[in-house]
């Protein structure tokens, strides 16, 4: 991929918004396919007035404002962004991977902010149909939301629309409320892959992985900070490995504040009454779009996030601590659980 060959003109459209992208083709081509099924790409110019993402430099980086982005365990990555004009050029680093994994970045934050101007809610939880029920997983990191769903699906009962990061929405002119995924990396604890495949299939899957940050993730482990190591897949590589489709959007039914348990003694699963659900709910709320680059704009008008909050708060809300080792055991007995009461 040679990102300095001629570029083409993208536009990039969710539910959301749209944006242009220009870039080499084979940079598209990429892009299109990390993006998928969150994102869509079709050549030809954006409409004027949309945010545009540059794969290279801009001529003059004194007539443009720097943003860099430093995600931990990875390298540092570098934009430039002119406001004036609603462009952000990607400078660094360039390597053919961290191109593509750039601009999608970027992508990504516009099209979130969006979401966010239009009264969306951004929610720290994993999306999963379970037999048909649409599941929010709400928890923190390594409250083992991922480990949950990988196993779902690998048990034929689980359809993932995204493992973390979920918007929501309650709309005035359809009942319900709607979740939303998007096209980010997925990361999954090493011990995740031993457990669900076995150490050798674990290993083989780890060698073929292609984000960029893998090459320094392990930096993480060798200094304490994530004990259990942890690797990072695309979208695709997720859905050939467990051999499944990925989910777009899914209406949600159901709330599950999950935990890992430190011992077995300690699993339980119960019903959470709505006012301890609201309090749970709002510590889990996150309060920007984006970990970074929330420079376009994303502050709803006043109240329009507050039928989402009325409409997540209503739904049947559970709290499950569950056993990391009998992950499989685990999903069922969720699946059966809430299939008795949503």
């Amino acid at each position: 991929m040679d990102s300095s060959s001629s570029t083409r003109q993208y536009t990039v459209r969710s539910p959301f918004a749209h944006t242009g992208l220009t870039c080499a083709p084979e940079v598209a081509e990429q892009v299109h396919h990390l993006a998928a099924p969150y994102l869509t790409l079709d050549q030809g110019a954006a409409e004027p007035g949309a945010w545009r993402v540059v794969a290279n430099p801009p001529p003059r980086l004194d007539a443009t404002v720097a943003e860099t982005v430093t995600a931990q365990g990875e390298v540092a990555v570098e934009y430039a962004v002119d406001h004036a004009d609603r462009v952000l050029f990607h400078v660094a680093p360039r390597s053919d991977a961290w191109i593509t994994q750039s601009v999608l970045r970027a992508t990504r934050a516009v099209h979130r902010c969006a979401a966010g101007r239009q009264g969306v809610l951004f929610l720290h939880a994993g999306l999963v149909e379970l037999n048909g029920i649409g599941v929010a997983l709400v928890g923190g990191s390594r409250a083992g939301k991922t480990s949950f769903i990988m196993a779902s699906v690998l048990n034929g009962s689980g359809v993932m629309v995204c493992n973390d990061d979920v918007s929501i929405a309650a709309h005035a002119d359809r009942p319900g409320v709607i979740g939303t995924g998007w096209p980010r990396s997925i990361s999954v604890r090493l011990d995740t892959l031993e457990l669900l495949f076995g150490r050798d299939r674990a290993e083989e899957i780890r060698s073929s992985l292609s984000h960029p940050a893998n090459e320094t993730l392990p930096t993480l482990r060798d200094s304490g900070v994530e004990p259990h190591g942890t690797a990072l897949l695309y979208p695709w590589e997720y859905a050939d490995i467990l051999h499944t489709k990925i989910g777009q959007s899914t209406k949600v039914d159901a709330l599950v504040y999950l935990s890992l348990a430190d011992d077995p003694a300690e699993v339980d699963l119960a019903a959470v009454p709505q006012a301890a659900s609201t309090e749970l709910l709002s510590e889990r709320i996150l309060r920007l779009p984006n970990k970074h680059l929330n420079i376009f704009g994303h502050e709803p008008s006043p109240g329009s996030v507050e039928r989402t909050r009325r409409a997540l708060t209503a739904l049947p809300s559970f709290r499950f601590r569950y056993d990391f080792r009998d992950v499989h055991q685990q999903v069922d007995r969720l699946a059966d659980y809430l299939s008795g009461r949503i």
